[in-house]
């Protein structure tokens, strides 16, 4: 466990980062981890992985250093990137969707020769049958992504047979990041737990988000934030449950062709608007032939495509093979 021990305690010992990595279980950290345990301790020979920081104090001379980049190009931690003293002094970054290294390309005119995608993935998920009483949505992102117009469409619907149950909190990121930014979302909090057929859960672990999938029938998320990505969508079609959400960043890409898109707007009450109507049509198509038939398609694609038994052999390859090129 040398190497794996030397890159924790690195990424411990980095203060510069906005979430201390051994307190925070968002999706990079948590992607960081699940690589951990899936390559052995060897692949890390002579490898220097710096997660979403282009802090110049992370580089290391005698070692290849690879950004592994999962933040959007507007984060401070991203904006070295267009430096290209810093660039040079890269050996590689990599991006989790080919919509993330477009938008780097583009706006920071990094160079495509030190750039490639591996896209994130998930520990495979297996099915159970859906409850058959009711209709179980779930929200299990952070607030700031959409949470205030998921609660006015559900709230507007007013449906019956109809529960969201809602896993958002800001203490995802640990407490140094809760207590700075809790007290802004107290509102919309408040407002899941006294409004009829919502549960509010809070923060859960990522292993009890998992088991809740099971039991859910629709990721309901009118995405406001550009993912690059987005873990809890491919965790929630692994599960089998229909996603419902925004085209904006990566999700279209990580989420085609089985997921309801709208088109997102920035004009927010013509979202709203656009969301209500594909979440009502989901709710009432869920259980048609059609679409439990395209559900089956995509619980087994999904964990086929995104398991890290497939990624995990990405990843080893990609370092045997720069481990070569270097000797």
């Amino acid at each position: 466990m040398e190497e794996k021990s030397r890159i924790i305690k690195k990424l411990n010992g980095d203060n510069t980062r906005s979430v201390l990595f051994n307190e925070s279980f968002g999706g990079s950290e948590n992607q960081f981890r699940l690589l951990l345990k899936y390559l052995s301790d060897e692949s890390f020979k002579d490898i220097n992985l710096i997660l979403n920081n282009t802090d110049y104090n992370l580089l290391e001379k005698d070692r290849i250093n690879i950004l592994w980049m999962q933040h959007f190009v507007n984060q401070k931690e991203a904006q070295n990137l267009g430096s290209k003293n810093y660039v040079d002094k890269l050996d590689y970054i990599v991006f989790n969707s080919n919509w993330n290294f477009e938008k780097f390309y583009y706006h920071f005119n990094v160079p495509e020769t030190k750039c490639l995608v591996i896209r994130n993935a998930i520990e495979k998920i297996e099915f159970q049958e859906k409850p058959k009483d009711k209709i179980n949505l779930i929200y299990h992102t952070t607030p700031w992504r959409g949470l205030v117009h998921l609660v006015k469409v559900f709230k507007s619907l007013n449906l019956e047979n109809v529960e969201l149950n809602v896993c958002s909190s800001t203490k995802i990121y640990g407490k140094k990041f809760d207590d700075i930014n809790a007290k802004d979302f107290e509102n919309i909090f408040n407002n899941c737990k006294n409004t009829k057929n919502i549960n509010y859960l809070g923060f859960l672990n990522n292993n009890k988000i998992i088991e809740l999938l099971k039991n859910m029938h629709i990721y309901s998320f009118p995405s406001i934030w550009p993912e690059t990505s987005c873990i809890s969508a491919i965790e929630s079609m692994a599960a089998g449950c229909e996603v419902v959400t925004t085209n904006l960043g990566a999700l279209y890409e990580t989420c085609t062709p089985f997921s309801a898109l709208i088109c997102f707007d920035k004009n927010l009450d013509n979202l709203e608007k656009k969301y209500s109507v594909a979440l009502l049509n989901s709710i009432k198509n869920y259980w048609s032939y059609e679409n439990q038939k395209k559900l089956k398609l995509q619980r087994e694609t999904i964990n086929l495509l995104y398991s890290w038994e497939t990624r995990s052999v990405e990843w080893k390859n990609f370092f045997d093979e720069i481990r070569k090129k270097k000797n």
